[in-house]
């Protein structure tokens, strides 16, 4: 009985307030793109008009804003042949404008459609106007709502909501686009589907400002009462009164729920809190003038006066307002359901029974058209699922041939990866090999080189002590075994401790010192800041520098002979003195131990940074100086053979 004075009101609501909202929207805009118009002189008087024109549909001005509206109007047509970006902006943002001024001020939605496409058409190929685009098609979706298409209405507000997200603009319109699909569907009666909107808009009201929260409870209690839950209607209309009570702005919005909820305290059987919702909100539309909100306030206080049994009052009600005073097809089903009910309760039977005639041939034709749209609008839902879907299949072909080029270049790079360290695993592999090759020339040399200095050493040092013997001079066999031994040690040794050095010198000088027709003094000395324990030094090479000295220049004379050890930079300095007939001019070091100590010097510096360096000068005022600097960090195994 009670189903359609919801569906007047939740209509009301929405024209006043989401289209409001949008053409308050269009006016900010369309004010910012005038500063583009190129005319100087016109830009003053296009802004102050569209002040005027959004501050006159703030208050329902309806004749004031019309004749701001004719201004703009004029000074486009004056400009009809300017097609810059700037003007068609304004002339598109006008057409929607007027198409918003015949909707909520004149109540011809019809009108406001086709300024609404023309508008939409004027911005084809434009570009900066997302968000016009999208605004224009959010009133065009509610003006298909208002002339009662409201398949086409849901199938709007969806291509508003899908526009609005591709083009980034979304944020701010999807609440109010969102509330529109809801109440669509509410209007069809397609209440799964309004059911699944209404709960993704209820996660989103802290979002909402207060404008929208109160559209948001209107229209659910609408929603609550179209499926007979007046108690969760009721609640609905009693939360959106309390968010618009008081403030003058929101007279229409106000008043808009009082009716609602008077007409839920009839369906509750509440006469009194019913009438007390119904006078305040009759009193305000015959105030401002409102005959569709008039007419439907008179069947609701018909309904009050049958539900307070007072039938005279009932039927005064119906004689002054005459149930044909109405275009709109719900507001005359709901009035013929309340005469029937009158005639009814009178006894007027033969008028109840005509009443209800044509009341199920009007309601019929409301539900079938509710069908239709209910298969239209799933029709239409399917066409948007389905070209989602192949956008979704194109997207989702362009990423799996985007991916398999990646991998397609992935494989290549992995397959020239795979090549590179092949390459290299072969060129360190023959490196590898070459000095492998390298390493055990080198080995063999440096042994070959070592090898010559053994037996000359040993050669020499069994001569002396023969000689010594023949002489009658004593031999000391165990110096003379320790010496061979160590020399032979040595010749397989690449380096050794400076420690073990001296004492294989110290062997040699025993030797060779008694063997000497004149004393030999010997010295040793290490300076505090050398550890020799921790010295390395290629092996014989300081022995080598002994025998010469010794041999050279202190063998018929005697004399004194020392070994001084110091530090010097980052080595140690290892230096043989004596005080012999040093070196002869224009005579080259050509003895076997210094050619020795050459080549093995050479090829130990090979493989290290920081070389070893050694030297041969003479003395003033008599006698030599050979010495040996090694630096602190050298690698002698590089050179050493794997056993």
């Amino acid at each position: 009985m009670h189903r359609k004075m919801g569906r007047m009101l939740i209509l009301s609501t929405v024209k006043h307030h989401i289209t409001k909202l949008l053409v308050i929207a269009i006016s900010s805009v369309c004010m910012s793109s005038c500063d583009d118009i190129r005319q100087p002189s016109a830009m003053p008087y296009m802004q102050q008009t569209m002040d005027s024109l959004k501050m006159w549909y703030a208050q329902m001005e309806g004749d004031s804003m019309d004749a701001a509206s004719r201004r703009i109007e004029v000074f486009l047509d004056q400009h009809q042949d300017d097609n810059s970006d700037p003007m068609r902006r304004l002339r598109a943002e006008w057409l929607k404008a007027r198409g918003v001024y015949y909707t909520a001020i004149k109540g011809m939605p019809d009108s406001g459609l086709i300024y609404t496409e023309r508008a939409l058409e004027e911005m084809q190929d434009l570009e900066g106007v997302d968000m016009l685009r999208v605004l224009a098609m959010a009133n065009r979706a509610d003006f298909y709502r208002q002339l009662g298409e409201l398949d086409r209405s849901a199938d709007g507000y969806l291509q508003a909501l899908k526009t609005a997200d591709s083009t980034g603009v979304g944020d701010s319109l999807r609440i109010p686009l969102m509330l529109g699909i809801s109440t669509a569907y509410t209007f069809m009666g397609d209440y799964p589907n309004s059911h699944r909107w209404w709960e993704r808009l209820g996660t989103m009201l802290p979002n909402m400002n207060r404008g929208d929260q109160f559209i948001y409870y209107n229209n659910l209690g609408n929603d609550h009462f179209f499926q007979s839950h007046y108690v969760e209607a009721r609640d609905c209309f009693l939360k959106a009164a309390s968010l618009v009570e008081g403030d003058r702005d929101k007279q229409w919005d106000y008043y808009t729920a009082l009716g609602n909820l008077g007409e839920i305290y009839i369906c509750l059987h509440q006469a009194d809190s019913a009438r007390q919702m119904i006078n305040l909100a009759d009193s305000f539309f015959h105030q401002v003038n409102f005959s569709p909100l008039i007419y439907y306030m008179a069947t609701s206080r018909m309904e009050l006066k049958m539900l307070e049994g007072d039938m005279q009052g009932a039927q005064a009600i119906a004689l002054a307002s005459p149930k044909d005073d109405v275009s709109i097809p719900a507001a005359k089903v709901l009035r013929l359901k309340a005469l029937e009910q009158l005639m009814k309760n009178t006894g007027r039977w033969q008028e109840a029974v005509a009443i209800h005639e044509e009341y199920h041939q009007l309601n019929d034709s409301i539900q079938t058209a509710q069908s239709a749209m209910r298969m239209s609008a799933q029709l239409l839902q399917y066409r948007n699922d389905k070209q989602i879907m192949e956008q979704q299949q194109e997207i989702y072909h362009q990423q799996m041939t985007a991916r398999l080029a990646w991998a397609l270049f992935a494989v290549a790079i992995l397959i020239v990866i795979v090549l590179v360290v092949l390459y290299q695993l072969r060129l360190r592999r023959h490196r590898l090999l070459e000095m492998t090759t390298q390493q055990q020339i080198m080995t063999l040399r440096m042994e070959n080189t070592r090898n010559r200095i053994s037996p000359h050493f040993i050669y020499n040092a069994l001569s002396h002590e023969m000689l010594g013997q023949m002489e009658g001079k004593a031999v000391d066999l165990n110096a003379l075994t320790q010496l061979l031994r160590r020399g032979v040690d040595q010749a397989d040794m690449l380096d050794t401790t400076l420690t073990e050095e001296l004492r294989f010198v110290d062997y040699y000088v025993e030797i060779e010192g008694r063997q000497m027709s004149k004393a030999l003094h010997y010295e040793k000395k290490i300076d505090n800041d050398v550890d020799p324990d921790k010295v390395s030094v290629p092996a014989m090479t300081i022995q080598i520098f002994v025998e010469n000295a010794i041999k050279h220049g202190l063998q018929r004379q005697g004399g004194e002979l020392t070994i001084h050890v110091s530090r010097q930079d980052d080595g140690t300095l290892i230096e043989v003195l004596d005080n012999g007939q040093g070196l002869k001019q224009h005579v080259p070091m050509e003895h076997t131990g210094m050619k020795v100590v050459r080549q093995t010097v050479q090829l130990l510096n090979e493989h290290n940074h920081t070389k070893i360096t050694f030297g041969l000068s003479n003395r003033q005022p008599s006698g030599c100086r050979a010495w040996l600097l090694v630096p602190d960090v050298f690698n002698y195994k590089v050179m050493k053979r794997d056993n």
